[in-house]
């Protein structure tokens, strides 16, 4: 028997709630996270009931025509109490025929339906309802009030059912042992599903409950699913196409075209539709381990599908041949289920790739053979656009996103050239899913975050690992900037370098052949010279990181299962090389030492440099067309014996010996390879073998490379290397054999041993300086331990400002101002102008002297210095004393003004005086609001604490202000400790502690000048003012000199001599030494420059030669200040930052975006200094 019956339902952003309506007594309420769980739940209650209620009950149960719900606002008078309640309240408008002639309307809650009354529709309904409420609801609390109220999503549904209710025979005494009535009730009563509820998903409980996507329909293959599974007789149907052209949705669309076939939005009963239920092999035989077992569950499957008409949605359907068999037993799912599958007791819908088929008809014919086969092929660009569209809509209406118009086209050009594993429009579609949670840009007016072109590049290069300025068409690429930083990591191969840098080239040109993979290298030559350091620096190019170095020894693949282990075969079906390249197809695969493989690999190899995909013994397809395959081998490099470097001669000979070599190496390539394998490398790439000089610069790349590691850096101790050392370690442990692997050796054997020793002994708490030197024939540790900087003889004046109350500080403001009137008409100032008189006129009388001698020279630029100064002085006291007062007045303000401005913004009216009567008048005022003045804001506490703390300084100036030499000043800045161990490619990849340092230096006090810099290959820049110190700044520089000007620059910026020391948790720690000198005459930057590296060379050269030691131009002071701070991920977001100032006894944390930012608090510190006495 059909049930069609009436709900009142309600969604809240964690719950749906639901209520039967017009079923009196057999009322049931349910609840819960899920709709289609709530239904399914109710409508099980409801079945069960229905078939306990006596028949006579059952037939007054009749759905009411023209029910629907009203939202109506009350305002009601609760209890004894009589407490107000206000809201509005859903009410169910239920009608009902009387008698056959006389129809009556009633009123009720839906979740109080005992409490109803008939009502006029004539009349307002809420004064009807309101007197029933308030007498019904006199007993209910405040809490239970408001869950009556309205959450503005109530609404009514249908729902329909059929279940087998009794019978009015079955209410009648029955004779004791009636077995015939027993038998004929136990046939009506229809048997439950056993193993579907447990193991599979009700589609069409998903797609009643409209949780079912089908996506937009494609013709024709969708009519042709309609037609295969019509109710007339289904077939088993298999959907064959590409992972991501959109099989899944095919088939959802299908079941939703079933739902609408058998009428399911007519009678709204999901038990008059087909049983449509999703189900895996893998799942209906998990936990089977017994023999048989597995059998007896799919037994159970069949009697739930008989009289059913059953249809079986299987994702993995091409492992049925496999699934359930085991050492005991050959039987699998494809043989069981192949009966009930030829004699229609069932009907399966699968899914599966074309390899995925083939493998299928392979293993299993007679069962493939049963499905009929619908291949759905790959969307076309235009079909996955419109697609596109309508999901961007979709979510710009469940997140707070708007997509740019440029958006989805560099989806579709970049992400669908990238992701070639997947069809579209799965992929197009999976991508502008994730869009859509990536951060952006946030617009100010709308709150949406702003999701184009620009964030598509950035999700694409975190999905894959290929740096953005691959991916950005409009960014070029310098090919010889790529080969610099290549020759950098591989000294001393030239050619290979080339051969890199171009492959990187045609990646960014997108040259390469979509088909293939980006490059097939055969990396040929000695052992030691480079082969898989440039194998790693290309993964860390082209993918962001050396971990995408994929790499297999052939030498463990020597034996005739070599292809089974790389493919995998029928009882391993995972491959070591498909898997590893379907995890993550932005790869280089290194195959090392290639002429160690059996030839069976050999013919895979084969497959893969022409098609760029292997597939496994699953069926699955590995795809290398975005990744590089790299092969090594030693093939002739042994041929020959050394190449006897030191001999008379040695030169010429080498260099003949090494390409007779190469020859060597080329013929035996040639000879190895089977030509058709050797034809599609694309490039054989030759190694030298490394000469004396390439082995000293490897020398002092490893060096770098084991000061840079982790143990030294926890531990607080840095490391340098003395001139001599690397060439000394070249001399005595390099081979032409072994190439730069006995150099490795020797670096962790004697420097290594050297290290740890120090580390033994060293104190945890202590910062300390090791330098290693060469001492006779052997290597000696010198040691500096880094002690914090004794506390100046000062004290800050603003210091107990910096946490005062805003009242405080405009206190102080107002105070300021005052000093300031008075500093402006006190004698000081007076005698200032004075001096500057006699200046000018000295000056004057040296001019007209004409060029005499240097010392009368030098007296003229004093007196034009002291001019400037005394000048300079008294012009910024005058500024700053108007500046105050500007700020007091921003802070105290004309509150008469500020109120008739207020007016007049929101009412167009103006309130003023009468000059004659003293009253308060309004006037009427029509003026365009964008003509009024705009109410200038208060001043932050930052502004207010930079004026006082400027007053404070301009007073301490002025007594100061011609004291000799503190009015220019060079700073040095010297990179002495570096623990960087970011990826080596990464753009602006040190931006340490020296460029924030040199940034913040430039903006606290005075002007830049000029400057100095040495930077990374001992090149050499300067430039006057800040012209060219940006480009400085963003590359390696080593040295850099400042020189600033400006009063009393000195007394600022004297303190910051010494080190200072910048540790995070995302790098390792950097140091960097500050010298403050003043710019006295011949003092430049480009002169202190000069004598850093006169001092560096004399040092050098007593360092090569063993003997007694000059003083180190690197030498580091006392620890000066220290920081601790992991600069933001994303710009414009702020992070904690911890900083400890021994010199000022100073200590801090807050939140800022970058150290120049930290610092400012110092800064404005440093200007109240006042010396104290000891």
């Amino acid at each position: 028997m059909h049930f069609t019956i009436p709900l009142f339902e309600r969604r809240t952003p964690r719950t749906y709630q639901t209520v039967t309506l017009g079923l009196g007594p057999l009322t049931l309420t349910r609840e819960g996270g899920t709709a289609h769980r709530v239904l399914r739940k109710l409508v099980e209650s409801l079945q069960e009931t229905f078939e306990k209620t006596p028949a006579v009950a059952l037939a007054r149960i009749e759905m009411a025509r023209g029910l629907r719900i009203e939202r109506v606002r009350l305002e009601m008078v609760i209890g004894a109490e009589r407490h107000k309640v206000s809201g509005v309240f859903p009410v169910i408008l239920e009608p009902r025929w009387a008698t056959e002639e006389e129809k009556i309307t009633l009123a009720y809650h839906p979740e109080r339906q005992n409490e109803a009354i008939p009502i006029d529709e004539d009349a307002p309904l809420a004064g009807q309802v309101r007197a029933l409420f308030q007498q019904a609801w006199a007993d209910l609390d405040a809490v239970a009030l408001e869950q009556l109220q309205s959450r503005g999503t109530e609404r009514i549904k249908v729902i329909g059912f059929s279940c087998s209710p009794r019978s009015v025979l079955s209410d009648l005494p029955r004779k004791q042992g009636d077995a015939v009535e027993e038998l004929s009730r136990s046939k009506r009563k229809r048997r439950a599903l056993k193993v579907l509820p447990k193991l599979g998903v009700n589609l069409m409980t998903r797609a009643a409950s409209g949780d079912l996507d089908g996506g937009v329909p494609r013709n024709p293959h969708r009519d042709q699913l309609a037609h295969l599974l019509g109710p007339a007789r289904s077939q088993s149907v298999l959907v064959v196409g590409p992972p991501g052209c959109g099989k899944s949705t095919s088939i959802h669309r299908a079941v939703l075209d079933v739902l609408e076939a058998d009428g399911f939005f007519t009678h709204r009963n999901l038990d008059r539709v087909r049983s449509v239920w999703q189900l895996s092999g893998r799942r209906l035989i998990s936990g089977m381990s017994r023999l048989g077992e597995w059998e007896e569950q799919c037994i159970e499957l069949l009697e739930d599908a008989e009289g059913r008409d059953l249809v079986l949605v299987v994702d993995d359907v091409h492992h049925f041949p496999r699934l359930g068999q085991s050492r005991q037993s050959a039987r699998s799912l494809a043989e069981f289920f192949r009966g009930p599958l030829g004699r229609r007791q069932l009907t399966l819908v699968g899914e599966c790739t074309p390899e995925e088929l083939r493998m299928l008809e392979q293993e299993a014919p007679s069962f493939a053979a049963l499905f009929t086969q619908i291949h759905l092929p790959e969307a076309t660009r235009a079909e996955s656009l419109r697609l596109m569209l309508r999901e961007a809509r979709a979510l710009e209406r469940r997140l707070p996103v708007s997509f740019g118009p440029h958006a989805l086209r560099t989806i579709l050009d970049v992400g669908g050239s990238l992701l070639t594993s997947r069809a579209l429009p799965g992929k197009a579609l999976d991508l502008l899913r994730d869009l859509g949670k990536a951060p952006g840009r946030v617009d100010e007016k709308t709150d949406l975050r702003l999701l184009g072109a620009p964030e598509v590049l950035k999700m694409l290069s975190a999905k894959t690992g290929v740096p953005e300025v691959l991916l950005q068409e409009e960014t070029s690429l310098d090919p010889g900037a790529v080969e610099a930083q290549l020759t950098a990591q591989v000294i001393g191969q030239p050619e290979a370098v080339r051969v890199a840098a171009d492959l990187v080239a045609r990646v960014k040109a997108g040259m390469t052949d979509p088909r293939r993979p980006y490059g097939v290298f055969l990396f040929t030559g000695p052992t030691g010279t480079g082969k898989t350091e440039l194998a790693k620096c290309l993964a860390e190019l082209l993918y962001g990181s050396p971990s995408r170095l994929l790499r297999f020894d052939m030498s463990e693949l020597s034996g005739p299962d070599a292809a089974a282990r790389l493919i995998g075969d029928r009882w391993q079906p995972d491959g070591l090389l498909t898997r590893r390249v379907q995890e993550q197809p932005f790869s280089l695969i290194l195959l090392d030492e290639i002429e160690k493989a059996h030839r069976s690999v050999h013919a895979l190899l084969l497959q893969l440099f022409e098609d760029g995909r292997l597939t496994d013994a699953a069926g699955r397809t590995a795809r290398f067309n975005h990744a590089v395959v790299v092969m090594t081998s030693n093939l002739g490099a042994r041929s020959r014996g050394a190449l006897g470097f030191g001999e008379v001669g040695a030169g010429v000979r080498s260099q003949v010996a090494g390409e007779e070599r190469m020859k060597d190496i080329a013929a035996a390539v040639r000879a190895f390879f089977a030509p058709e394998l050797f034809n599609r490398i694309d490039r054989v790439v030759p190694f030298h073998p490394l000469t004396p000089e390439v082995a000293t610069a490897v020398t002092r790349k490893e060096l770098g490379k084991l000061l840079r590691r982790r143990g030294l850096a926890e531990r607080n101790l840095f490391v340098s290397v003395a001139a001599g050392v690397a060439e000394k370690l070249s001399e005595v442990a390099f081979s032409a054999e072994d190439g730069a692997r006995s150099v490795k050796r020797a670096i962790e054997d004697q420097i290594g041993s050297l290290l740890s020793d120090a580390i033994s002994g060293a104190s945890q708490a202590a910062m300390q300086l090791l330098r290693v030197r060469v001492q006779g024939e052997e290597f000696a540790l010198d040691r500096e331990v880094l002690e914090e900087a004794p506390p100046a003889r000062a004290r800050w004046a603003i210091e107990p400002l910096l946490h005062a109350p805003p009242a405080t500080l405009a206190r102080e403001l107002g105070a300021l101002s005052v000093r300031m009137m008075e500093l402006s008409e006190s004698e000081a100032l007076a005698q200032l102008s004075a001096r500057i008189q006699h200046h000018l006129e000295a000056h004057r009388q040296g001019l007209g002297a004409g060029d005499v001698e240097d010392e009368r020279t030098s007296e003229v630029v004093t007196h034009a210095e002291a001019v400037f100064n005394f000048d300079a002085m008294r012009a910024e006291v005058a500024a700053f004393g108007a500046e105050v007062e500007h700020y007091r007045k921003r802070i105290e303000g004309d509150a008469e003004a500020e109120h008739m401005l207020l007016e007049a913004r929101r009412f167009g009216q103006q309130v003023h005086f009468d000059d004659h009567t003293g009253t308060r008048m309004r006037q009427m005022r029509i003026v365009r609001r964008s003509l009024l003045g705009r109410l200038e804001r208060a001043p932050t506490r930052t502004e207010i604490l930079e004026q006082l703390a400027e007053g404070f300084a301009l007073q301490q100036v002025l007594r100061k202000v011609d004291a000799p030499g503190q009015h220019a000043v060079v700073i040095e800045l010297l990179r002495a400790g570096t623990m960087d161990d970011r990826p080596r490619f990464s753009e602006g990849r040190r931006g340490g502690l020296l460029e924030a340092l040199a940034r913040a230096y430039a903006d606290a006090r005075g002007e830049v000048e000029g400057w100095a810099a040495l930077q990374e290959g001992q090149r050499v820049s300067r430039g006057g003012g800040v012209a060219g110190l940006a480009e400085v700044l963003g590359g390696d520089a080593e040295v850099l000199v400042l020189g600033v000007v400006g009063l009393c620059v000195l007394d600022f910026f004297e303190l910051e001599s010494g080190t200072h020391v910048w540790t995070s948790l995302g790098r390792g720690p950097e140091l960097v030494r500050v010298r403050v000198l003043p710019a006295s005459p011949g003092v430049t930057p480009r002169s202190v420059l000069a004598d850093h590296l006169a001092r560096k060379a004399a040092f050098d050269e007593a360092t090569r030669r063993g003997g007694e030691l000059v003083e180190s131009p690197s030498a580091l002071g006392p620890v000066v200040r220290t920081f601790r701070f992991d600069p933001p991920e994303r710009p414009g977001r702020n992070a904690t930052f911890e900083v400890e100032d021994y010199v000022m006894g100073h200590a801090d944390r807050m939140e800022v975006r970058s150290i120049e930012q930290g610092l400012e608090p110092l800064w404005l510190l440093r200007r109240t200094r006042e010396e104290v006495s000891s």
